[in-house]
């Protein structure tokens, strides 16, 4: 178990990661076994793209937007018990005329799905909110609707105490707001950098329920990442390193994900592209409640064009040791494959890789947007893209075991 030291104002925890095994720092490489995904809809008549996924590790819930013949989408969910089918799916929103995009989802500790999206078109979408049970009641609500505004790129998390917390970008900032019983009043979050433009805001908390922000922004001739903490649950929020940036350097970064481990720890994924043009996944992570973080570590330059929307899972282990695996899609604009890496030792080291989950079962080159979920066995992938003998977009729901060695 790796020890914790406490000091004021947060806790700052020991930079070792668990004890190296055999020859290879951090232990030998953590096994997947990938297997072939589901596609849900089975065969849609209309597109089902941009997948969001949560998981309890018995049920699988997806939420999708899905074309509805005359120009605009829908959001629907569905689910399927581990190694069962899915179930008839469930519109959790259709509002004709008016596009629903981009969802996002997470579970609380009752079952209950907490759901965000965009509503409308641009420019002036509305991000809404809604909720379904275990036992399958859906209540949808707008979330906000600033006149003038247009709201997009929502992420939604729930921490330990079953507090919802949901940020998005607009004009050019980024906005949070928290859920106890009812939502506060949307803050907008500080990007002190001579007014440039925010973009892909992400949200997590760590063990002691702090709550941290991260975005893209412009930096003089560069975009680097910016990290916002809040110590009382969402009420404040400061920054937390020198100059306010999680990651600062002579690449463009993008996309940042983040997810929490013990007190005072966050790891992140991220895009980094070079002055040549050249894109790359990157990884790095805080021990030091963001005060600090590690130099990022390049896991994967792009083959097929570009690499693009990574995703981050992490599953703490009983020993408080974590596993990490980010995915990526390696490709174009248009879509790519779906690639993984993984580490056993709390992001230090990705050893193996890249896992190739999509690879054979879906047609080269339009997979895009993954998502994935862990538990102590299991990881959780889902994305969307064609069947591999062509025919229409849809998402694919895939389990596949892994194991450490």
């Amino acid at each position: 178990m790796r020890k914790v030291l406490l000091l004021v104002p947060f806790l700052l925890l020991s930079a070792c990661g668990p004890e190296e095994e055999g020859d290879e720092p951090g232990g030998p490489a953590i096994e997947v076994t990938i297997n072939a995904p589901t596609a849900e809809p089975a065969a849609p008549t209309n597109a089902a793209i941009e997948p969001a996924l949560a998981y309890d590790s018995s049920r699988i819930h997806v939420v999708y937007a899905q074309t509805d013949g005359v120009g605009s989408h829908d959001i629907v969910y569905n689910s399927a018990i581990v190694g069962g089918p899915f179930g008839a799916p469930a519109t959790i929103l259709a509002s004709p005329g008016a596009d629903s995009r981009n969802p996002q989802c997470a579970l609380d500790s009752t079952g209950t799905l907490h759901i965000v999206w965009e509503e409308g078109n641009a420019p002036s979408r509305d991000i809404h909110y809604a909720t379904r049970t275990s036992g399958g009641t859906i209540t949808p609500a707008n979330l906000t609707n600033t006149a003038g505004s247009d709201e997009s790129s929502p992420r939604i998390h729930i921490d330990p105490s079953n507090r919802v917390h949901v940020v998005w970008e607009s004009g050019g900032a980024v906005l949070y707001r928290r859920k106890t019983t009812s939502f506060t009043t949307a803050i907008t979050l500080p990007h002190v950098t001579g007014g440039s433009t925010a973009q892909s805001p992400d949200v997590c908390t760590d063990l002691g329920e702090r709550v941290y922000i991260t975005w893209s922004e412009q930096v003089a001739a560069n975009r680097s990442l910016r990290i916002l903490r809040s110590d009382d649950n969402g009420s404040n929020f400061g920054e937390v390193s020198v100059n306010g940036l999680a990651q600062r350097g002579t690449v463009v970064m993008t996309e940042p994900r983040i997810e929490g481990g013990l007190d005072g720890e966050v790891f992140m994924a991220f895009i980094g592209q070079d002055t040549g043009g050249d894109r790359a996944v990157f990884s790095c992570r805080t021990g030091t409640g963001g005060a600090s973080f590690s130099s990022p570590k390049q896991l994967y330059n792009s083959t097929t064009g570009g690499i693009r929307q990574p995703t981050l899972a992490v599953f703490r282990r009983p020993d408080d040791n974590f596993t990490v695996m980010i995915a990526f899609s390696d490709g174009t604009l248009v879509g790519g494959n779906v690639l993984m890496f993984a580490s056993r030792d709390n992001n230090f080291h990705f050893l193996g890789g890249p896992h190739k989950l999509s690879e054979t079962f879906c047609q080269a080159n339009t997979c895009t947007l993954p998502a994935i979920a862990l538990d102590t066995d299991d990881c959780v992938a889902v994305w969307m893209g064609q069947p591999a003998a062509g025919g229409v977009v849809r998402t694919f729901a895939q389990i596949n075991k892994y194991t450490l060695p």
